[in-house]
């Protein structure tokens, strides 16, 4: 899910409203297949992946299994339309058994409307105003009232986070699977801070990220994760400078900051320092990059993984997360890939071939 900007201040009392919707459900809920790992979630995409020539539209009368990814190819010629609006591509989604469906148009950049859980199971989908969400795994599907828009998915895949605009702030209410129930959460949004994650429904994980001509790099993210009741509250740091090497100093100056996983994790981009000493001069055009995470739970760092920077045609660029691992897209002259990243070794495995010029949404995003 696209990152929101917003925080949280406690204000109120919990309520409990429930709003269910009129659609066809499931026959049986307990025939939905067990949850499986993010692993087997990407295991079955086949080695290549192209857009179908004659796609078959997502079905509503019948279960087509977890949802692995979603994807768009972008033609970087085509010409905009004459009204300046963004030019909107097909969006497919790819099963866990590696097959296809046509869900709809989508523009390339600046709008948010399809999304999968972590778990695959569940398919947000915005059609006329109202955000809607189907069971992948079933028939159902659930709508969320009106004038709420999506925020995040909780990290066990059981609920969304929901935001409705107030006023000069925001109120947030959790809207639980499989029911679809919405309960009103004490919250408020504030400027200047990110959302992360949404820990198993319970946990609202924010960071403070100045962003900006004037911003100066930070030497740590300090990670606010707060009870959605407003109960209890801690935080965790992210340590964002780093010296690599002599000379190779990384500082927190790309705002790239995501979190989630299994178990939830925050990983944030951490680019090195231009005017770095040591470096001849013109010897890069763009600074190395390093991801580095923090285990949510405990609070220990969980890795670092260098990334290959944008020169001569190749690089690598930070999707999201899939359990523990790390969701790259590598391009190089020839190829795409997505790539799994290991952040305890920062080994990758190729996951599938991709379209050039593909848009990918990962489950969780």
């Amino acid at each position: 899910m696209a990152v929101a900007v917003a925080g949280v201040l406690v204000a109120g009392a919990a309520g409990v409203m429930v709003w269910r919707t009129s659609a066809t459900r499931s026959p049986a809920a307990a025939e939905v297949a067990a949850p499986v790992t993010a692993r087997e979630l990407l295991a079955g995409l086949p080695d290549r992946l192209l857009p179908p020539a004659n796609p078959t539209a997502l079905p509503t009368d019948r279960a087509v299994g977890r949802g692995a990814l979603l994807y768009q190819v972008d033609e970087p010629d085509g010409s905009v339309v004459a009204t300046g609006a963004l030019p909107r591509r097909p969006m497919y989604l790819v099963t866990a058994s590696g097959e296809q469906f046509g869900v709809g148009l989508a523009a390339i950049v600046g709008e948010f409307s399809q999304a999968l859980s972590p778990d695959g199971r569940w398919f947000a989908q915005r059609r006329d105003g109202q955000w809607w969400i189907r069971d992948l795994t079933g028939i159902t599907e659930l709508a969320v009232p009106p004038g709420y828009e999506l925020r995040q998915w909780s990290t066990d895949g059981k609920a969304l986070l929901l935001e409705q605009p107030l006023g000069a702030g925001e109120t947030y209410a959790a809207f639980t699977l499989p029911g679809g129930e919405v309960r009103p959460l004490p919250l408020r949004g504030t400027p200047g801070r990110r959302m992360l994650a949404f820990l198993d429904g319970r946990e609202l994980a924010t960071t403070e990220f100045n962003v900006g001509p004037n911003a100066r790099p930070q030497r740590q993210l300090t990670i606010a994760i707060q009870d959605v009741d407003g109960r209890t509250a801690r935080s965790v740091s992210l340590a964002t400078t780093q010296e690599v090497g002599p000379g190779d100093v990384r500082n927190a100056l790309v705002p790239l900051v995501r979190g989630g996983g299994d178990p939830p994790a925050v990983w944030a981009l951490v680019a090195g320092d231009e005017a770095a000493s040591g470096q001849p001069e013109g010897a890069r055009a763009v600074p190395p990059m390093t991801l580095v995470g923090v285990d949510l739970r405990s609070g220990r760092p969980i890795g670092r993984i260098d990334l290959v920077v944008p020169h001569g045609g190749e690089g690598e660029s930070f999707l999201g997360l899939a359990g523990s691992e790390v969701l790259l897209q590598r391009w190089t002259a020839d190829k795409d890939e997505l790539v799994a990243a290991d952040p305890a070794t920062g080994g990758r495995r190729v996951l599938t071939s991709l379209p050039d010029h593909a848009r990918v949404i990962v489950p969780g995003d």
